[in-house]
């Protein structure tokens, strides 16, 4: 096969921090894959990357996939979407698949990289970095990710929400980033209170998008669930 394949990372969600190498590909290509939720929700990824793509010259082909850590749901909907992709890309040579944040954390790229590359190993296929979200909270809290020699971890929520093990990260680590955090704050709001960091995080809430909201005092959060699209940041080194 003689297409290639470009996964772009279109950022968190404002189209105005994607990069130029990215937005390239987009314009670029014959056609655009995007992830999109089995429940029937847009794809997100593609409508920040909208005001780029001409579907007069472009086909979109959004490819459902499950919000499961079920791996007998997941690994057929990755089977069936490479499938699709390599059957796209026969006829189309210019092909790229867009994703928030970047493509090599988190995202659902991955996943399918190894089922194309089992179907097609001559595919070619490039990433294409893209801002992560936490990046861009911190940014737009002005709170340092990391200054001088500390270090820091990046982590799914859902395992890691008691006191005792944050306090444990946060010895060996200067700042825990919390990802895909609203469905378990109020457990992480609890351990930060239990482990007398509160004043000390930041939490945020769809970056970029509509709705986005950044806070530093977590003591206005109400312990319950929030969207899906979040996140927090502990930080015990020097904030400004």
């Amino acid at each position: 096969m003689n297409a290639e394949l470009a996964a772009v990372g279109i950022g968190p969600g404002d189209p105005e921090l994607i990069t130029l190498k990215g937005l390239r590909a987009v314009q670029a290509a014959d056609v655009i894959f995007a992830p999109q939720s089995r429940d029937g929700d847009a794809s997100i990824a593609l409508r920040i990357a909208a005001p780029w793509i001409d579907p007069e010259r472009q086909r979109v082909v959004t490819l459902p996939l499950p919000m499961t850590r079920d791996s007998g749901q997941l690994r057929p909907a990755w089977q069936a979407a490479a499938d699709v992709m390599l059957t796209e890309l026969q006829t189309r040579q210019r092909g790229v698949y867009l994703l928030l944040g970047d493509p090599l954390l988190y995202g659902t790229f991955v996943y399918l990289w190894r089922e194309l590359r089992e179907r097609s190993p001559n595919l070619s296929v490039r990433i294409i970095p893209g801002i992560t979200s936490f990046a861009a909270a911190a940014a737009a809290g002005g709170l340092p990710l990391t200054m001088a020699d500390e270090r820091l971890i990046v982590l799914p929520a859902s395992y890691e929400t008691d006191a005792a093990t944050l306090q444990r990260l946060l010895t060996e680590f200067a700042t825990v980033v919390l990802m895909k955090a609203g469905s378990v704050l109020p457990s992480i709001l609890t351990a930060l209170t239990q482990a007398g960091l509160l004043d000390h995080a930041l939490y945020a809430e769809r970056v970029g998008l509509e709705g986005e909201f950044i806070t530093r005092d977590l003591r206005q959060l109400t312990p319950q669930p929030r969207p899906y699209l979040s996140l927090v940041i502990v930080r015990r080194g020097e904030c400004l």
